[in-house]
């Protein structure tokens, strides 16, 4: 919240969605001042059917989802990031970096190498993605049969489409490492491939793991570290 209302830019809305919390989270959303604010606290299905009613409350031209815990990289990500859009139009969903948080320590994480062919074998954190919202009637809502991976089952669904999708050397948010999708990375894991079959045939699935493998392998062997991973030091 603090990072939201700190950015110079100010043209943009707060949506907020709580699940009925019983702690101070309202009341503290009441407090925000600085832009429009949609505020609903009611019982929900998980973080992807919240997500949806956020969506469906949002009115701006483009959504971005930043979840409890975790914050804007900086002071101008809104003015950068409108920029590049204005001066973009066609752009539907633009995609830039996000530092993970993991105390102690700290990782870039790069998405340069994620397009339409690497994405359905590697993944995009939603933290760095401003997606137009009309990508929302055209592709659907986020599958909330998914407990983990809706959004990245969005997100393919999305690159799959013809989607101008664009990726920034600009670093969007800072991640807090260990929400939801962490508590139990089997189920995250077995989630993750009950998403890809849908796109592509077990072989198909055995040979795109097999080829980013080789890719992440071969990346590793000319630079110090790993493929979309760099140690964050400042």
């Amino acid at each position: 919240m603090a990072s939201l209302s700190a950015q110079r830019c100010q043209d943009y809305e707060w949506v907020v969605v709580d699940g009925a919390s019983s702690d101070r989270t309202v009341d503290i959303a009441r407090t925000f001042n600085s832009a429009p604010v949609s505020l609903i606290s009611e019982p929900d299905k998980g973080i992807y059917d919240a997500m949806n009613k956020g969506v469906r409350m949002a009115r701006g031209d483009y959504l971005f989802f930043l979840n409890s815990d975790d914050a804007l990289h900086d002071l101008d990500v809104l003015t950068d990031v409108a920029s590049m859009l204005d001066s973009h139009t066609a752009i539907d969903l633009i995609y830039g970096n996000v530092l993970y948080e993991q105390r102690p320590r700290r990782i870039l994480r790069t998405f340069s190498h994620i397009n339409s062919r690497t994405l359905p074998f590697e993944d995009l954190c939603h933290q760095a993605v401003f997606a137009r919202r009309t990508l929302f009637n055209s592709v659907g809502s986020f599958n909330t049969k998914y407990r983990l991976n809706a959004d990245y089952d969005w997100l393919i669904r999305v690159f799959s489409s013809g989607a101008n999708c664009c990726w920034i050397d600009r670093a969007i948010a800072m991640f807090s490492v260990g929400g939801a999708h962490l508590l139990d990375p089997k189920a995250l894991a077995s989630e993750r491939k009950q998403v890809r079959l849908q796109y592509m045939s077990l072989p198909k699935l055995y040979a795109g793991e097999l080829a980013r493998r080789v890719r992440h392998r071969f990346h590793r062997h000319f630079r110090p570290h790993p493929l979309g991973k760099v140690p964050f030091d400042q």
